[in-house]
């Protein structure tokens, strides 16, 4: 039977097996930066941790090793059913690009309710890859949940158009996928959206404009 120490052993021959020299040049460009990293494709790191059921321990395992491979596999192969709060705190700590803030979303935040609440937490740091993992956790909950109350969305508009401006594509890009995904869910929250971006327009800020040009013409129907 395999432990949880051999397991990790092999997962780190597996992503050596996979490893992309062109792949990681071409995630420097799009300012990835990581201590280590191997360009493992998320297919491939998908397909690595399909063959592990969700383990904490081994989670942990990979994520003592600092590469970005091993971060991701932590999220895809973690037990959310038995993280706690401070376990959760502990990963959103580690964001530090918006793959991981993405991956954090995709793989731990919204696969649970207890999660959600996180969202507003995130928007309101000071950090940019926090904030921008916040936006997208909106984004995705507006996505897969049809039953969160209009309110939960309407929470994060403040925020939106306060960042709008910000210089951090990053941020301007998150908010506005939640801004536009939230849009899409029903006609009245549409109007309270276009609304916000009335006053996006208004504060007539080439950041805040991009925002504006990111959701407006892609919900105007």
């Amino acid at each position: 039977m395999n432990t949880p120490e051999k397991d990790f052993k092999t997962i780190l021959k597996e992503i050596r097996y996979y490893e992309s020299g062109p792949t990681v040049d071409g995630m420097k460009r799009l300012g990835l930066n990581y201590y280590k990293n191997f360009g493992v494709s998320l297919i491939n790191l998908k397909k690595i941790s399909e063959t592990y059921k969700p383990n904490c321990h081994l989670a942990d395992l990979l994520r003592t090793k600092n590469f970005r491979e091993t971060k991701i596999l932590a999220l895809m192969i973690d037990d959310i059913s038995k993280l706690n709060n401070d376990e959760i705190n502990k990963i959103i700590e580690d964001i530090s690009t918006q793959e991981l803030a993405e991956q954090t979303v995709l793989n731990i935040l919204e696969k649970d309710k207890k999660f959600y609440d996180k969202a507003f937490e995130l928007i309101s740091s000071d950090t940019e890859f926090k904030i921008s993992c916040g936006f997208v956790l909106y984004s995705r909950i507006a996505m897969i949940n049809n039953e969160i109350k209009d309110t939960f969305f309407e929470n994060f508009f403040q925020k939106g158009i306060e960042l709008s401006d910000t210089e951090s594509m990053n941020i301007r890009k998150s908010a506005a996928r939640a801004f536009r995904q939230t849009a899409l869910r029903n006609d009245k929250l549409k109007k309270k959206v276009l609304k916000c971006m009335s006053v996006i327009k208004g504060k007539n800020n080439k950041n805040s404009d991009l925002v504006y040009e990111e959701v407006v013409p892609l919900i105007s129907f």
